[in-house]
C-alpha cells in the first residue's frame, strides 16, 4: 500500500514490462485505443435511468454518462495524486473519451460492434507486442489492477518524457526498470537450468 502513491515505483514497474521501443510504440497507439473503447463500452451502462435524473440534468443525458464521468474522475484523481500535471492532462482526455462515446452510442448505428472490435484488436496487439518484441508476459499477468490503471498513465508519461518533462524521474525509472529486467532474465535462466538438471 505504501508504494501505491510512489510514482517512481509505479512507473518503473510498468516500464520493466515495456522497454522494447516497438512494444512501447504499439502501447502508445493501442493503450489509448483500449481506453477509448473501454469508455465506450462503459457508456452503455446507465447508473441512473433517464426518468430518475434530476430535471436539470435531463437535457445532457445524450452527452454524458454518469458512470463514465465517475470512471474518468476516479482514474484522474489517482493520476493527480501521483503527479499533478500528468493527472490534469489525463482528466480532460478521459472526459472527452466519455463524451465522444456517449454521443456516438446514441447516434452511430452498430457503434458497440465497432468499439468491441477495436477493443479486441487493441488487446491482441498488446499480447503480440509482449510475446514478439518484449519476449515477456504482460504486466497484467503479475498485477492486473496495477497494469490496467497504470497503462494509460504510462503512455502519458512516455509522451511527456519525450518533451523533457521530469528528466530526473525518467532516468530513475529507466534505471530501476533495467534492474528489474535483468532480474527477470536471471530468473528465467535459473528456471531453465533447474529444468535441465
Amino acid at each position: 500500500m505504501s508504494d501505491l502513491f510512489n510514482l517512481e515505483k509505479q512507473l518503473a514497474f510498468y516500464r520493466s514490462y515495456h522497454y522494447n521501443n516497438i512494444n512501447v510504440l504499439l502501447h502508445s497507439i493501442f493503450i489509448p485505443t483500449i481506453l477509448f473503447t473501454a469508455t465506450g463500452i462503459l457508456a452503455n451502462i446507465k447508473l441512473i435511468p433517464f426518468e430518475k435524473l434530476p430535471l436539470t440534468l435531463r437535457p445532457y443525458h445524450d452527452y454524458f454518462n454518469l458512470g463514465v464521468l465517475l470512471f474518468s474522475i476516479g482514474y484522474s484523481t489517482f493520476y493527480i495524486l501521483l503527479d499533478q500535471i500528468a493527472g490534469l492532462i489525463a482528466l480532460p482526455i478521459l472526459i472527452l473519451f466519455g463524451y465522444i462515446n456517449t454521443i456516438a452510442l446514441n447516434t452511430v448505428e452498430n457503434y458497440n460492434s465497432y468499439i468491441v472490435t477495436l477493443f479486441l484488436i487493441g488487446w491482441v496487439v498488446q499480447f503480440i507486442g509482449h510475446g514478439v518484441f518484449e519476449r515477456r508476459a504482460p504486466a497484467l499477468l503479475d498485477n492486473l489492477v496495477q497494469a490496467l490503471v497504470l497503462a494509460p498513465y504510462f503512455v502519458i508519461f512516455e509522451a511527456l518524457f519525450l518533451f523533457g518533462y521530469r528528466i530526473d524521474l525518467h532516468h530513475k525509472v529507466d534505471a530501476i526498470a533495467v534492474k528489474k529486467i535483468e532480474e527477470f532474465k536471471a530468473n528465467k535462466i535459473s528456471e531453465v537450468d533447474f529444468k535441465v538438471k
